[in-house]
């Protein structure tokens, strides 16, 4: 370090400060040299830089300069800082060269950015063009955010033409723009001064001075303490606490605190302090700033100026034609998806929000999706936590803002008029008039470039990268040849031109112009079909757009305003206003959470992480913008645009609705989720029986999910050859003590769950976590060891519901959430209703009041704030281990590292993919990233700084199996969270309607019907738990590791999966995630928390408080009075002392009698009196910090300024911020003025004080508050409960006010009078306050002067308690009141509906409550019997529809269309809804994209998909073959189906064999696709089992015939009577077709060959069925019937072997044709009436059930004719070779070693049964032979044909397919149907090498 000395001989100081400043700037830009650091602190004719990497004592030492009696100064800046950046630089001390700074600038990038490109538009009368190019850059590289402001700041002082307070404005102003109490000169600087510059905006205390003045502002939202004291030797102190600077009382004449965006500022010169707002006024009125805003442009200007020009204006200009809803071919052009549209688009329109989601986000990343995402998903948004805090935009919406300038903009060095010489919008999104308006404009001479963003369809995914650098250079030469604004529009894609997205375009081109210094010049606006959904906006704002019109989701709102979808008497204009106020509140909430409150900040500041693009991409289009594991290049960008092109443009012959994969919830055959139906069920069954065979199926699902969806999917473990011996290994019941349960309070899921969920995990070992909503003193004390309810884990969460000293004192860890994985940077709210009086008792609370909880920025605005509450936790309760939660994000190692410096002790990493309650689909998609990043970097940065061992990490965030615990291990955790598991465990089915209070399993609903319905358990955990430690120790002896402690960290035992057939999965680049930390700094102790952190407390105050209190505490003493001095040194005074108390007494304090009274003098340290229990008052004469009274739970605090003090107390701050917050009780009484944010979140304490800052009482929910004199702004605010009583002064009282959610009253009623009064003499008894004996001397005169404010839910619930009823009952019986669904982030409004008005309407939310299931499907069996015609109840069913539609809850995982469900994958959920809105027409296009043959199914399916309908857990399901079958016969009479003839034939045959089922729908799809088809049928008839399997009354045969004529009329070729194999050869067949597809159906019979099978009178269930359909039908006209001889049961003993449909189906008809009797034998036993343990839900249940035939047996012979249990013995002869009867015996079940069941026979049962018609219907073994032989086709052991295993439709045989039973066995029509189609699939693939054709589920996809 040197330090140099410069002289000049420029007379002019000013001058020659100004080249003193360019030859710093000139030195630091040209003296640079590689490898070396060179970096001058300080060159400046007015003031020395002293700085370095010391700390406060070596300052002094290392600098010999200060300890030198001759040196002297008139101003000093001291700034020492906890150091965050893990790797802090001599440069990077503070202070800097103008400013030191205590914050965080969060827009920094794009803050720089923007500096770079102003350089093109600078001049300067001060320096040449060549002078001032070499100051560039002005923000000098590789420096802090603050280093970066101070090199603007300093440019702008010597080359801007303002004064220092100025620039300082100008970069960090005041929040102005919703401020109505600021003078209008001083916000129209302000508007004038954004023209030019953008705030630098974040949390900030920045000091500044350039040697005359020195000074420090506070960021707008006042995010950074600042206390100052003026002595009367005219000497001013400002440190961001008191107690700093030794003063005698007596010698201070003002104590004061800096406000949110004020100045404070000395003139050294003058000896003087300059007052904020006369500072502030003297800069507006320096210039004539009002005058020049007159010249300001409007949207309404421009407007005008169009009109006109020409008159009308033309709109909904769409090259491609009008709008034409949901089948518009842009859709999916765009990625538009159903679900976008219903779940997003609808409710923003139908709402102004956007729609809420819960259970977090299961679905895969975008770089590892084969749906083609759009390139926004790639994006994740960062968020604050910790170093800075996020803002609550709805509550606090008085610093936030939208408004932006946009167009070219003016120099910023010139002062002038010029500034505003650009368009102000008030927010980014533009109507279709706004745009147009925009385009054609010549306002001021204006123009408007619009540049195409599409290229040719003939350029190939190839041109995607030409097409970017074409855009960007006709950008960059529109700002040359003098345009205003460019449009960057997709307008002309369509079938020709393909487009090329939004966002790449907007990236290239503005990164481009920064780069070639134009971006100033221009506005640029998007004119996008693409972006549609709040994180879309947010990517291309944070990229540079300064406006956007998404015109497709407009003219798609006005298409489905037009059909009805959306209210039909909305106007255009409706439609804009609600999207565009939707967007705002999304807007406002992304920027809140990284703690940006302006737009125009928040525009080009890249707050983002790209997650999986390559470098290429970023480079070209993101500069700046971390992408940390590489990943998907242009090509393959360009690739999904042609995919997706092709979905619109191609030839999609089967695609009758737009493609939905399923990105939300999860759909068949669409994206897969990490919790898949097929995982859940086998977890459940798993969990419930403890069955390690269900457990090794779900690791194997689970798995293959994993792969699908995560980075850690990618990642395989490293075996060895032969596993260690698995006795070796640590045992499951050590490894089971590191897993937690995650966070998830009382109150967002039932008690039920929450306590098994801690039952569980105390039985185990592990711990369970209370949440923020705490839990009951009745669950932590004195419990039952084997029903432990208490939570190891208490949290503590910003909100702070209910926090006591003892629910402190009674935890084994203390949680500090500052983020939640789901909904980073976001708060919560649990409305009124959901309020119980169980719930309001845990969180101190009042039943039915709404509880808030806001993002976390009360108790922690910083680094420092958050080591505060570290410590204050610690204090009171020095046992427990205190732990962080955070969410992984780029830089969270750092964070990370900042934590444990913190002295935090446990750090939980939280990935992006958590559940939640409720928050914004938003905040769950789009917000933080995969633990595997954080988790890597946190232990890589741990490691590195040697902080390893002294914290423990957690990793949590959809952890399921052994692997991802492994996984999370070698990485570097300690330990694991589950959430979501253990619920599934316990039953639930990831419903995702958590947010509605409908959740039918009874875990997340406070729903006292629906929580009735819980059934889990604690083993069902447990269960889970030690299989899936079982599981880990599998792998740990396959890795060779015996010990758990050893495998952390062991990166070097995960390597990068081979074989992955992902294509962009192979692009990532997973290294820096897999780098060894101990490599990078080898030696380190690594095992978390084997170093304990050292919090001192042996050196706390508190240790002589216990000490004197021992009496106390044993309850050998009853009083004690204390005396003592305090500092600022003493944090957390009594805290300690409290904990003992809760110890001993529990949260009632010391007993009534018992006090401790404690009187202090001096300034007291952060957090005086945390947590002070009732029985303790503290007396402090002096003042206090930060903090006082938080946690406040009983007990007294009093504080007065010293006796000697001159100064009037209620003009002179006296405690700090965030007093009293989240207080539970408790008084408190403060002589003076409390700073920002007092009492907020308080639930119960009594506080007097003499006047307080901004958002006083926030988010109160009960207690009393009042207050003697001024507030600042917005008071009350989220205020839902409690009473404050203001005294207003002056009358600015209610223009301060945020009356959202308070009445304002005035002072006269006599309860409120006595209350006041009572704290008055309080008042004055404790503290002296004169402003309190003036009030009292002419009490209650001086009433009229109060206001009361008293919250409108808190009068209600007032009301109710009244009235002695509990707080919410209304709400809380499920379906009879609203369900409340409402934005978590809004305050609570009136929900008491008007019942009879929701009655009137069906309720769908709780529609399977209150609706009862449709039982009676069928005719009369006494009449139905009797003929032979359908045997439905068609017009009976028709007329319930609705409401039985309105029983499906639309599931978030439906199982219906799963593995266990549909076997098509039909979209039930989808047509139940739309049945329910009355719109047939969709519902049908929904039914056929995935069901060929509705009408079928509709009528013989046995429905699995009912028996797997989540709803069938607890109620009967929904009817959803009834739905089905209306919907395809309300088509047919309407004439909707139509014959549909391929336009094209692609010149293939190909031959079906068989037309049954599969046949005909294999046939049916490949007609589709162009393909001759010609089916071949054996019978006269085609239709095969449809036809003469099934009878009449089951399934009309018109209704067979009506589809085969559609099927000929659409050109599909039956040949009936031709066997082939028989009558033609399967070869020739082969031969002569391009392909062959079997579908011959399983046709061979089970027989039973015992003695006198060969009697008459025996016959195979399908042979009577088809000769009485034969007989029915009468000949076919080209073919007489054989003399088959007729069978019939009239007047005969039927018996019928065999049970199923078949067996039924002869039942009826035997019945029908008037059998004398009907038996038939079932060889199980009787099933029964519930589900058995061994029969779990999904699986199809085995339960007793009454079909058709077997009521109708009963009509009419009056009992079932079903024996179960019976085994036939033999055929008995009548002498004349007709059977006369069957000799059978009854059998017992019983389970035989290793499970299985085994029968034996009844002794004693043995029994005839009279019978002459014995029909044998048990089923079919497989194909006939004879076509198998002909192809030479192996057969399986089912004697199925047999398929290859990857491509399971195709044969051995070159061209030669099998489909239905013949390859998958005897089975349904629906999976017959499926078959067909896939197989149809397989043929198309294998003839044109891809296929258009919908696969499972009806998803159409390409990979």
């Amino acid at each position: 370090m040197r330090q140099v000395f410069v002289t000049g001989d420029i007379e002019d100081l000013n001058h020659l400060a100004r080249q003193v400043f360019v030859l710093r700037k000139r030195a630091s830009h040209e003296l640079v040299v590689p490898g070396a650091r060179f970096y001058i602190c300080s060159l400046s004719l007015k003031t020395v830089v002293y700085k370095g990497l010391l700390t406060s004592n070596q300052l002094w030492e290392y600098f010999k300069d200060l300890g030198n009696p001759a040196f002297t100064t008139y101003l000093a800046l001291v700034h020492t800082r906890f150091s965050t950046n893990t790797f802090p630089s001599w440069e990077r001390a503070h202070p800097l060269r103008v400013l030191a700074h205590n914050g965080e600038i969060n827009t920094l990038r794009g803050n720089v950015n923007l500096m770079k490109a102003r350089e093109g538009v600078m001049k300067s009368e001060l320096f040449k063009d060549s002078e001032l190019k070499k100051l560039y850059p002005v923000v000098e590289p590789n420096l802090s955010d603050s280093g970066s402001a101070d090199c603007v700041l300093e440019f702008l002082l010597h080359c801007g033409q303002r004064t220092l307070p100025e620039a300082v404005m100008t970069m960090v102003p005041e929040a102005w723009h919703n401020d109505k109490t600021m003078p209008q000169e001083k916000r129209d600087y302000y508007q004038w001064a954004s023209c030019a510059m953008e705030a630098w905006d974040g949390p900030a205390l920045i000091s500044f001075t350039d040697g005359r003045y020195i000074g420090a502002i506070l960021d707008r939202n006042g995010l950074r303490p600042s206390r100052f004291y003026v002595t009367s030797e005219n000497v001013l102190v400002m440190a961001s606490e008191v107690g700093v600077y030794d003063v005698e009382p007596e010698k201070v004449i003002l104590k004061s605190r800096l406000k949110p965006g004020r100045m404070l500022l000395v003139d050294t010169e003058e000896k003087k302090i300059i007052q904020d707002v006369e500072l502030k006024l003297k800069i507006a009125r320096s210039r004539p700033h009002s005058q020049w805003l007159k010249e300001q442009i409007t949207m309404e200007d421009i407007h005008k100026s169009v009109a006109s020009a020409n008159g009308t204006v033309a709109l909904n200009g769409s090259p491609n034609g009008a709008i034409v809803g949901l089948s518009d071919k842009r859709l999916a052009l765009f990625g538009y998806t159903i679900e976008a549209i219903n779940m997003l688009l609808v409710p923003m329109i139908q709402n102004k929000k956007e729609a809420l989601g819960s259970m977090g986000n299961d679905a895969p990343l975008a770089c590892l999706s084969q749906f083609q995402p759009l390139p926004y998903e790639y994006f994740k948004q960062l968020f604050a936590q910790v170093t800075n805090p996020p803002i609550d935009p709805f509550r606090e919406k008085i610093v936030m803002s939208l408004l932006c300038p946009i167009g070219p903009a003016a120099n910023i060095l010139q002062p002038s008029a010029q500034f505003v010489h650009r368009v102000f919008l008030p927010q980014p999104i533009l109507s279709l008039p706004d745009l147009h308006a925009l385009k054609t404009t010549n306002h001021r001479g204006w123009k408007t470039k619009v540049l195409d963003c599409t290229f040719p369809y003939a350029e190939g995914p190839l041109g995607l990268e030409p097409a970017l650098t074409r855009i960007a250079n006709e950008a960059s030469a529109a700002a040359q040849d003098g345009y205003q604004l460019i449009v960057l529009s997709d307008r002309a894609a369509g079938k020709e031109r393909v487009p090329v997205s939004s966002l790449l375009a907007l990236g290239a081109v503005h990164h481009h112009m920064i780069e070639t210094r134009q971006r100033m010049k221009v506005g640029i606006i998007v004119e996008t079909a693409e972006a549609r959904e709040v994180h879309h906006m947010c990517v291309l704002l944070g990229y540079g757009a300064d406006a956007i019109c998404p015109y497709l989701a407009f003219e798609l709102a006005f298409a489905l305003r037009n059909d009805h979808i959306l209210d039909p008497n909305l106007t255009d204009e409706d439609i804009y206003v609600a999207y565009q106020k939707a967007m705002e509140t999304g807007l406002a909430k992304v920027m809140a959470k990284m703690g940006i409150s302006m737009l125009q900040s928040y525009r080009s500041a890249q707050i983002f992480e790209a997650v999986g693009l390559s470098e290429e991409v970023i480079d070209k289009c993101f500069k700046g913008t971390q992408s940390r594991i590489g990943g998907v290049n242009f090509e393959i960008l360009s690739q999904d645009i042609f995919d997706r092109y092709a979905l619109a443009y191609g030839e999609m012959r089967d695609a009758l609705v737009l493609r939905n994969p399923g990105n939300y919830h999860w759909r068949a055959g669409g994206e897969k989720h990490i919790n898949d139906p097929m995982s859940i069920a086998n977890l459940q069954e798993a969990a419930l029986n403890n069955s390690s065979s269900a457990y090794d199926k779900y690791k194997e699902s689970a798995l293959e999910s994993v792969r699908a969806c995560t980075l850690r999917g990618q990642l395989e473990l490293v075996k060895l050859d032969e596993p260690i011996p698995l006795n070796e290994v640590e045992p499951a019941s050590e490894i089971v003590k590191r897993f937690a349960t995650g966070a998830m309070s009382f109150g967002s899921i039932s008690l039920e769950a929450h306590t098994t969920l801690a039952i569980a995990m105390n039985r185990i070992g592990g711990k369970s976590n209370t949440g923020e909503g705490g839990e009951n003193a009745d669950r932590y004390l004195n419990q039952d060891p084997d029903y432990n309810k208490r939570s190891a884990i208490k949290q503590v969460a910003s909100g702070r519901f209910g926090v006591t000293a003892s629910y402190l004192a009674h935890a084994d860890d203390l949680q500090i959430k500052m983020a939640q994985g789901a909904k980073p940077g976001e708060g919560g709210e649990l409305p009124g209703y959901k309020v119980t009086e169980q719930i309001a008792k845990t969180r101190c609370s009042v039943p039915g009041v709404g509880l808030i909880s806001p993002p976390p920025h009360h108790d922690i605005y910083s680094i420092e704030d958050l080591a505060e509450l570290i410590y204050d936790l610690k204090c009171a309760n020095p046992r427990a281990r205190i732990s962080v939660k955070l969410v992984s994000e780029v830089g969270v190692g750092v964070v990370a590292s900042g934590v444990a410096k913190g002295k935090a002790e446990h750090i939980v990493i939280s990935g992006h993919d958590g559940g939640t309650g409720a928050s914004s689909w938003t905040g769950i998609k789009s917000a933080g990233l995969p633990w595997e990043l954080g988790i890597a970097e946190t232990h890589q940065v741990l490691v590195l700084n040697d902080l390893r061992s002294r914290v423990v990490v957690q990793a949590d965030g959809q952890i399921r199996t052994g692997f991802d615990v492994m996984v999370a291990a070698l990485l570097g955790a300690d330990e694991f969270g589950f959430s979501t598991a253990p619920l599934i465990a316990l039953g639930c089915t990831m419903m995702r309607k958590c947010h509605l209070n409908t959740c039918p399993v009874g875990i997340a609903t406070q729903d006292p019907v629906l929580r009735a319905k819980f059934a889990g358990k604690p083993e069902h955990v447990v269960n889970y738990l030690f299989m899936l430690a079982e599981e880990v120790r599998q792998h740990m002896a396959e890795v060779g590791v015996r010990k758990f402690q050893d495998l952390i960290g062991r990166t070097d035992l995960l390597k990068v999966r081979e074989n992955n057939d992902n294509p962009k999965a192979r692009l990532l680049n997973l290294s820096l995630i897999l780098k060894n930390a101990l490599h990078m700094r080898p030696g380190v102790n690594i095992i978390g928390g084997s170093k304990s952190q050292d919090f001192q407390l042996e050196k706390r105050l508190d240790n002589q408080l216990i000490e004197q209190c021992a009496g106390i505490l044993d309850g050998t003493q009853k009083h004690i009075d204390i005396k003592m001095k305090i500092t600022n040194e003493d944090r957390a005074f009594t805290s300690t002392l409290s904990y003992h108390v809760a110890m001993k007494y529990g949260d009632l304090g010391l007993p009534d009698g018992t006090t401790v009274n404690i009187a202090l003098t001096g300034s007291a340290g952060q957090s005086f009196c945390a947590f002070l229990s009732k029985g303790i008052t503290v007396t402090l004469e002096g003042d206090a910090n930060d903090y006082v009274g938080k946690g406040l739970c009983g007990g007294k605090v009093i504080i007065y300024p010293p006796k000697t003090s001159s100064f009037e107390s209620h003009l002179n701050v006296i405690v700090g911020n965030v007093c009293l917050y989240g207080a539970t009780s408790g008084r408190a009484y403060f002589r003076g003025i409390a700073s920002e944010r007092f009492c907020v979140r308080n639930s119960g304490c009594t506080a007097v004080v003499e006047g307080v800052g901004d958002h006083g009482c926030e988010y109160m929910t009960a207690g009393t508050v009042l207050i003697l004199g001024l507030t600042g702004r917005n008071f009350a605010a989220g205020m839902s409960g409690g009473i404050a009583y203001v005294y207003d002064i002056d009358g600015s009282f209610k223009g301060k006010c945020n009356t959202e959610m308070v009445e304002l009253l005035p002072l006269k009623q006599n309860d409120d009078l006595n209350v006041v009064k009572t704290l008055l003499k309080e008042f004055v008894d404790y503290t002296g306050s004169l402003i309190a004996q003036d009030l009292l001397k002419t009490w209650p005169t001086p009433a009229k002067n109060f206001i009361k404010v008293f919250p409108f839910e808190y009068q209600r619930a007032l009301k109710t308690l009244a009235l002695k009823q509990p707080a919410a009952p209304k709400m809380e019986t499920n379906g009879k009141g609203d369900n409340g669904v409402q934005d978590i982030e809004e305050a609570v409004r009136d929900i008491e509906l008007d019942k009879k008005n929701l009655e009137k309407i069906l309720d769908k939310t709780h529609g399977f409550i209150k609706y009862p299931r449709e039982t009676s499907m069928y005719r009369p069996a006494e009449k139905r019997l009797r003929d032979w015609d359908e045997i439905y109840n068609f017009n009976h069913v028709r007329r319930g529809l609705r409401v039985q539609a309105a029983r499906c809850m639309e599931c978030g995982v439906p199982f219906c269309q799963s593995g266990h469900g549909c076997p098509l994958g039909n979209i039930i959920p989808k047509w139940n809804d739309l049945i329910y809105r009355g719109d047939w027409k969709q519902a049908l296009h929904q039914l056929l994209q995935t069901n060929n043959f509705p009408e079928f199914t509709g009528r013989v399916c046995p429905a699995p998909c009912e028996g797997a309908c989540v709803l069938g857990i607890s109620e009967p399901p929904v009817t959803i073959k009834n739905i089905e079958c209306a919907i395809i016969d309300n088509a047919f009479e309407s004439d909707w189906i139509k014959p549909e003839i391929p336009e094209h034939r692609n010149g293939k045959t190909v031959a079906v064999v068989g037309s049954g089922p599969a046949g005909l729908a294999c046939a049916h799809q490949l007609n589709k696709a162009g393909y001759t088809v010609t089916v071949f049928e054996r019978n006269d008839r085609p239709g095969g089992l449809l036809q003469y399997g099934i009878p009449t009354m089951k399934l009309g045969k018109d209704v067979v015939a009506r589809r085969i004529k559609l099927m000929e009329a659409e050109g599909i070729s039956f040949k009936c009577n031709i066997d082939v194999g028989k009558d033609i050869s399967a070869t020739d067949l082969a031969n002569e077709y391009n392909a062959l597809v079997l579908c011959m159906g399983a046709t061979w019979p089970r027989d039973l060959n015992l003695k006198g099978r060969q009697l008459n009178g025996i016959h195979f269930a399908m042979e009577f069925l088809e000769n009485w359909q034969k007989k029915q039908m009468g000949p076919t006209h080209h073919h007489q019937n054989k003399d088959n001889p007729e069978l019939s049961a009239k007047d005969k003993n039927v018996l019928i072997i065999g049970g199923g449909d078949t067996g039924c189906d002869c039942i009826a008809t035997s019945l029908r044709q008037g059998a004398k009797s009907i038996t038939t034998f079932e060889i199980l036993p009787e099933p029964k009436p519930t589900r058995g343990q061994d029969n779990p839900w999904p699986q199809w249940p085995r339960v007793f059930r009454v079909d058709y035939g077997h009521e109708e047996v009963k009509v009419k012979f009056g009992n079932d004719p079903r024996k179960f249990s019976t085994l036939t013995k033999e055929f008995l002869d009548d002498g004349e070779g007709n059977v006369r009867g069957v000799a059978a015996v009854e059998v017992e079940w019983t389970r035989g070693a290793g499970g299985r069941w085994e029968m034996k026979e009844v002794p004693g049962t043995e029994k005839v049964y009279e019978a002459e018609l014995v029909l044998l219907a048990m089923g079919f073994l497989g194909p006939e032979k004879y076509v198998a032989n002909q192809l030479n086709l192996a057969q399986d052991a089912r004697s199925n044909f047999e398929t290859e295993k990857n491509n399971i439709y195709k044969t051995p045989v070159t061209n030669v397919f099998a489909a239905g039973d013949c390859r998958r066995g005897q089975s349904l029509v629906v999976w017959a149907i499926s078959e067909g189609r896939q197989a149809a699939r397989a043929v198309d693939i294998y003839l044109c090498g891809k296929s258009s054709l919908p696969g499972p589920g009806g998803v159409i996809y390409n990979h």
